[in-house]
């Protein structure tokens, strides 16, 4: 879950596939994971990738209009998805599930978020930002586009009479991602690793990966973060399967 989270409600958004359960192999000593995801939403993406990249056992159930119920809200007040439940434990908020994965389930996960603090303290900084303050110039410049709608109360074209003022909050959006993403990603955090955090993927890759399929919405990726892209597909066993529900959510909807 991001920032962005709280303006953009999720349960006003189009109609929403379900998928079916899924199912990881993992020890038969460890509990299943109780996994709630918007399917198509990036930000669920990254919490599966987590999840199917570890190898976690999990049930993946369609959090759709149900993030609003009573029952819902009893376990996780933010009332929001992706979310997770665990031996007693409910957790929301993406990066907290990340963390809270790879604790729990330390042999499987546990390779994707070091222990060296220094170290930790880069995947963290990274996998904030990400979820943050980049993810918020993706939904500003995309949500219209894919039937999100623009913004919750304050937002421009969430007020009336800003309606005029859309395409223009939609464009600088955009200018702001792609200079981000020039700027610290692709000549940066990805300038001499292949990964974010350097040689191997971290929950950093997981935050920041996912949610790139939709800025494709808004723009056109600089060839050093397609290149990322490939190589999380192509060396990260269980990213691809991971992602695919929001790949082909905006595979139509790709600026050219």
């Amino acid at each position: 879950t991001s920032r962005v989270s709280r303006r953009f409600d999720f349960e006003d958004l189009a109609r929403l596939p379900s998928l079916p359960r899924a199912h990881a192999r993992s020890s038969p000593l460890a509990m299943s994971v109780t996994f709630h995801a918007l399917p198509v939403s990036a930000n669920s993406a990254c919490t599966r990738c987590v999840l199917k990249c570890a190898g976690i056992d999990h049930v993946e159930e369609n959090a759709y209009g149900k993030t609003r119920s009573p029952e819902y809200v009893a376990k996780f007040v933010t009332n929001l998805a992706p979310a997770i439940e665990h031996d007693g434990a409910c957790v929301s908020e993406t990066n907290a599930i990340a963390r809270y994965l790879c604790a729990a389930f330390p042999e499987q996960a546990g390779k994707f978020y070091p222990g060296d603090a220094k170290e930790r303290a880069k995947v963290d900084m990274i996998a904030d930002y990400a979820g943050a303050s980049v993810y918020n110039l993706i939904a500003t410049a995309m949500y219209p586009d894919v039937g999100f709608g623009f913004g919750g109360p304050g937002a421009v074209g969430a007020v009336e009479g800003t309606e005029p003022f859309v395409p223009a909050a939609k464009a600088a959006a955009a200018a702001q991602l792609l200079e981000l993403l020039e700027q610290k990603f692709a000549n940066d955090w990805l300038k001499d690793s292949p990964f974010l955090a350097g040689d191997k993927p971290t929950i950093a890759d997981f935050r920041f990966g996912p949610v790139l399929l939709f800025a494709r919405v808004a723009v056109i990726l600089p060839e050093k973060i397609e290149q990322y892209l490939a190589r999380l597909d192509k060396d990260v066993p269980g990213y691809a399967d991971a992602v695919e529900p929001a790949r082909a959510f905006v595979a139509d909807k790709i600026k050219k």
